[in-house]
């Protein structure tokens, strides 16, 4: 059995290596081919260590859970093991940026290709809830994502992502507001009239976050995007007249900001951040929640105090651990 465990495990780092070298989409330009492919290593080997890390625990749980469906309750006082403190943390681990408040804690329900996360408040509430659809980056599961989500989550969002690792296109996290829409007229669905079909947002990172910015060239329903580390295009996002936010990080020498995500921010048209983490890396996306989930609670929300954080002058343009503070319209 352990012998099936391991070949299991070194399948799935096969995989996400073949995949990793052989994509380009969150690659620049402008590196030349031994760049590529030391940078390549990195990814993989920190996503195949995350992998090694979390396989046993999801293989106990698997035991557990029905073939359709699971749900795993997180309790407000259960530690979470945060990724960034690990292998990838690159900012000093004594900086703190905008903490989201904590609301209840999470649920996180399974369901084929989607994982849901959303507020356990949800179940007891008549509310409605925001909804965010996450696209994952290129080779990355969604696990890899699951402090951030689930951050986001507890800010009062009920986020759902989509398991391809192959997102650019925008037409997962199309599918998956499709999926939470059609739940929210679903009498046996947890989400049932608990979904709120108007405000929807889009958040990816890497490949995931140039599927945001194609989805919401695609599909007239979002109205906010978050891209992380984005390898979109000026031309795919010119035009785009929704609010969009474009966080990178000084250090990320897979996505180049200045060869995709500032490109973006120049190309949209419409209400537009951006900025640039200091000493981040392509993978410093959980240092990046609180100004999502601000931006989330902005442009979703209608948060006035929110809307001031991207305003010059407003929190975001004077955080120190950040830099090159851009905004328009």
């Amino acid at each position: 059995m352990e012998k099936m465990k391991l070949l299991k495990n070194i399948s799935v780092v096969i995989l996400i290596s073949v995949l990793l070298l052989g994509l380009c989409s969150c690659k620049s330009k402008k590196e030349d081919e031994t760049s590529s492919q030391t940078e390549t290593t990195t990814v993989t080997a920190t996503v195949a260590t995350s992998l090694d890390e979390n396989t046993e625990t999801q293989q106990e749980d698997s035991t557990s859970q029905s073939e359709s469906q699971t749900v795993q309750p997180t309790s407000q006082n259960q530690p979470t093991q945060d990724l960034s403190e690990t292998q990838y943390q690159t900012v000093p681990q004594t900086q703190q940026i905008t903490e989201p408040v904590v609301v209840s804690g999470t649920e996180t329900i399974t369901d084929g290709n989607k994982t849901i996360v959303f507020p356990a408040a949800l179940r007891n509430s008549s509310n409605k809830y925001p909804v965010i659809a996450w696209a994952n980056g290129t080779g990355c599961p969604t696990q890899l994502y699951l402090k951030l989500i689930g951050d986001i989550a507890n800010a009062g969002y009920i986020v759902i992502a989509d398991s391809t690792v192959m997102s650019g296109d925008g037409t997962a996290q199309i599918d998956s507001i499709n999926y939470i829409i059609n739940k929210n007229g679903d009498s046996s669905s947890v989400f049932y009239k608990k979904v709120d079909t108007v405000n929807i947002g889009v958040c990816g990172q890497s490949q995931g976050g140039r599927s945001c910015i194609n989805a919401a060239q695609k599909d007239s329903r979002i109205r906010a995007v978050v891209s992380i580390a984005g390898a979109s295009t000026a031309d795919e996002a010119k035009g785009i007249k929704i609010p969009c936010l474009f966080l990178t990080a000084t250090n990320d020498n897979i996505v180049k900001s200045g060869d995709w995500c500032l490109p973006s921010y120049e190309a949209v048209s419409g209400r537009a951040a951006y900025a640039s983490l200091v000493g981040g890396n392509h993978l410093s996306f959980n240092n990046m929640s609180g100004y999502a989930i601000e931006w989330f609670n902005a442009y979703l929300k209608n948060d006035a105090n929110a809307k001031a954080v991207f305003a010059d002058g407003g929190k975001l343009s004077t955080d120190s651990l950040w830099q090159d503070y851009k905004e328009k319209n």
